[in-house]
């Protein structure tokens, strides 16, 4: 096979193996030859490597209730507590850490305030002091941990693992990647933290079947990611999807991404406590706490005029966003993730003004919930994703 890497052919078979095992569940060695199209005697050879790996097992055998003669088939599975995985998730307010199995279950997950009055290189010392401890809390020792997942706000340069602007967080560019492997020195993914929850739902979602999906994320802020053949699409500039900053009133408020009039200064968490703030008769502080008030009972209890008019216009200018999107790209499904998809008056708003905007849509199969719960943290399926499946098990710590 002229041209062609043997070992990479190998790896990439590895891999698919892997990710079927993981996408369907356990099955035996005959019916993975036929889903990935290997012939019997390369899928042994490969399973073979793989249990002598630890990284898959034979968990019993075929009980299809029919009864044949000869050697029954032998189910295979990943072993997914072989490795663990951490992930860091980094927000304006508050950074994310967990734990997780290879299976993208999160085990143990905890949360530090993100200084935002310290430099970059100073938080991520700060931080990875914090991991470091958070680990030896859960008696996780370097050789069970496969690497680290690090979800990012902003834009971000997933390659290079570079934050390349971090929408009011920071001020400047950030080697993310760079810094965290030198002080935990393990192997660091960066990418963009919708993204990593995108790529976590691809992967954990059985009615993700589309080639083209668009996925939301709302709360606090608004962000978006756009799936093509099953894969995260980046674009040319690492900007693909970045709906919460499409800009829909030019004479509009400040983003924090420093351009005016941002989808997400219509409808991210500040911007409704402050439109309530200066419009309706409830009383709240800066950080939207009251006794009266709560940002779920925006969502939820809509007892006044105002209350519903604020519901309107967030579901408008969100439906109007997406809108935009599809006559661009088109997608087949979209995936509705955070908490306020789930408070059902907020959905059926959405879903009429979408219908109002674009009527030739069937909302029927078209937009569907998220599998993730709101506070999964995106770092969990990134590290999987680009440290064991990617690699088909080959483990790179160096």
């Amino acid at each position: 096979m002229s041209g062609i890497n043997m070992s990479n052919v190998k790896l990439k078979n590895r891999s698919s193996i892997l990710k079927l095992l993981r996408n369907q569940g356990s099955m035996s060695r005959k019916d993975i030859s036929e889903k990935i199209g290997l012939t019997a005697a390369a899928v042994s050879n490969l399973i073979s490597d793989l249990i002598a790996e630890d990284l898959v097992s034979e968990i019993g055998e075929v009980d299809n209730g029919v009864k044949k003669s000869g050697r029954r088939e032998i189910l295979i599975d990943v072993n997914y507590d072989k490795y663990s995985v951490v992930a860091i998730d980094i927000g304006i307010d508050f950074t994310k850490i967990a734990i997780g199995n290879l299976a993208g279950e999160i085990k143990d997950s905890t949360f530090v305030k993100t200084n935002k009055e310290i430099s970059p290189a100073e938080f991520l010392k700060e931080l990875a002091q914090k991991v470091i401890t958070f680990l030896w809390e859960n008696n996780q020792v370097k050789d069970d941990i496969l690497g680290f997942g690090v979800g990012m706000i902003g834009l971000v340069d997933s390659k290079k693992g570079l934050s390349k602007h971090a929408y009011g967080l920071w001020d400047q560019e950030v080697k993310i990647k760079e810094k965290l492997e030198e002080l935990l020195e393990m192997k660091v993914v960066v990418d963009n933290n919708v993204r990593a929850l995108a790529l976590a739902e691809i992967n954990r979602n059985d009615q993700v079947t589309g080639d083209n999906i668009l996925f939301i994320k709302y709360g606090p802020g608004i962000g978006s990611a756009i799936i093509l053949n099953n894969e995260i699409y980046y674009g040319s500039n690492n900007m693909a999807g970045e709906i919460g900053h499409m800009i829909i009133d030019n004479q509009g408020e400040k983003c924090r991404c420093g351009r005016r009039g941002c989808l997400e200064t219509k409808i991210s968490q500040k911007a409704i406590i402050k439109y309530i703030a200066d419009n309706c008769s409830i009383k709240i502080d800066k950080n939207g706490k009251n006794k009266e008030l709560d940002l779920e009972k925006v969502f939820t209890d809509l007892k006044s005029s105002c209350q519903q008019e604020i519901l309107n216009n967030i579901s408008f200018n969100l439906a109007l966003s997406v809108a935009n999107v599809i006559a661009l790209y088109d997608p087949c499904k979209i995936i509705l993730h955070g908490k306020p998809f789930e408070y059902p008056d907020f959905l059926e708003s959405l879903k009429t003004n979408f219908n109002k905007i674009i009527p030739e849509i069937d909302l029927q199969n078209f937009i569907i919930a998220s599998k993730l719960n709101a506070g999964y943290i995106s770092g969990i399926s990134l590290a999987v994703e680009r440290l064991f499946y990617d690699f088909g098990g080959k483990v790179i710590k160096e």
